[in-house]
């Protein structure tokens, strides 16, 4: 494993705090987000590894897989940070848990 650019981490905080969250109800509350979120990932982007990446991620998600999602959001190896480079997890952080995750605070 190597080490985080700024950006990745900055990402892998972000995502570790929604991850924190994620329970079976969180995801039904978050799931119309997401899927307008890989709709928008699917018109947008173009070449490898991120098409891939963004099927990748619409099948976690049609599976209701919540592990799956987890492994994905708080890796720290080089599939989990490129899965997070198309993630289809924004807008669900309110700006002060967004702040509050960037400072690398959240638990």
């Amino acid at each position: 494993m190597q080490a985080l650019t700024r950006s990745e981490r900055r990402s892998w905080l972000l995502h570790r705090r929604l991850s924190i969250d994620l329970t079976r109800e969180r995801f039904d509350e978050w799931e119309p987000v997401i899927e307008r979120n890989l709709e928008c990932l699917r018109g947008g982007v173009t070449g490898q590894p991120h098409e891939r990446n963004v099927e990748r991620w619409s099948v976690l998600v049609d599976g209701r897989d919540l592990g799956g999602l987890k492994r994905v959001m708080t890796g720290l190896g080089r599939d989990a940070v490129e899965m997070r480079e198309v993630s289809p997890m924004s807008g669900l952080l309110a700006e002060d848990e967004r702040r509050e995750a960037r400072r690398g605070s959240a638990t």
